[in-house]
């Protein structure tokens, strides 16, 4: 169901499981997602309301109109309500609508706008976010971030490219001196000194393979930071672990010398079994 969303956009919708959990709520309402929101998307959230209130604001408005109940075990599946699905598949249309691939945090955001009667749109309202300008700021925003990305983007091709050839003193030269990197066993390799050493390990793994890497998403943090995701994903019917295969979330900066790489947040992709993907 979520193949299309970014890696942001899913951390929103388990964030929303996670609030709507808490407050005792049976079904993930769209009050919910826009605290997932909150949570997970901090540049988005401060684009649109630091000047309307804030986040801390809008979210205690919300918790005003939450009628509180019994804490959920988070092992316990909530759904989605009929509100929330509605919001889901408008978002899908959204990033249709404007030429995007995948369906983003912004997306989410103007599917709750286009939810109109929902507890959630009307709070947006109430601080002056209307579907148009919301749509026409969202389209802005990524016309001048198509502006100069080639030298950002470049990079992380490069990065992806070391990474893809096991070349572990190229991976680890492309972070800053202080650059971090969190394996995918949660391991934090700080400097490349250790870096490279981290990545000697996983090279050398057992089962370690060539595969792709490709571009899931990009935000732009202003114009001196950017944050990327990569993804390096297993054929299909691959039954074996290949430690090669991880997303990484990727943060670039912006110094004197260039676009250097601050931290990585590495996780491994698991395979499917041939009798899941049958």
């Amino acid at each position: 169901m979520f193949e299309r969303y970014t890696e942001k956009a899913r951390r929103a919708i388990f964030f929303a499981r996670y609030e709507a959990s808490q407050y005792g709520s049976q079904t993930i309402e769209t009050v919910h997602l826009l605290l997932g929101l909150l949570r997970e998307d901090h540049a988005l959230t401060r684009r649109f309301f630091d000047e309307k209130g804030g986040v801390q604001s809008l979210r205690e408005e919300i918790e005003a109109h939450i009628t509180r109940g019994e804490r959920i075990s988070t092992s316990v599946e909530v759904p989605l309500s009929l509100e929330s699905k509605h919001i889901l598949n408008r978002a899908a249309e959204e990033a249709e609508h404007l030429g995007d691939k995948h369906i983003g945090t912004e997306h989410l955001l103007l599917g709750i706008l286009r939810e109109k009667n929902s507890l959630a749109a009307r709070l947006l309202r109430d601080r002056g976010l209307t579907l148009e300008g919301l749509r026409e700021q969202i389209s802005h925003h990524a016309a001048v971030s198509e502006i100069h990305p080639a030298e950002r983007i470049f990079s992380v091709l490069k990065f992806a490219e070391a990474w893809n050839s096991g070349d572990a003193g190229e991976f680890a030269g492309m972070f800053s001196a202080d650059g971090q990197f969190v394996d995918p066993d949660g391991n934090l390799w700080i400097g490349p000194p250790h870096i490279r050493e981290a990545a000697k390990l996983i090279f050398r793994a057992t089962g370690w393979a060539r595969t792709q890497g490709k571009i899931e998403d990009v935000q732009f943090v202003g114009n001196k930071a950017i944050m990327i995701t990569l993804a390096w994903e297993p054929p299909e019917k691959l039954e074996k672990p290949n430690p090669g295969c991880v997303r990484m979330t990727v943060i670039l900066i912006q110094k004197p010398e260039g676009w250097i790489i601050s931290r990585v947040q590495a996780t491994g992709i698991q395979p499917q079994s041939r009798a899941a993907s049958v």
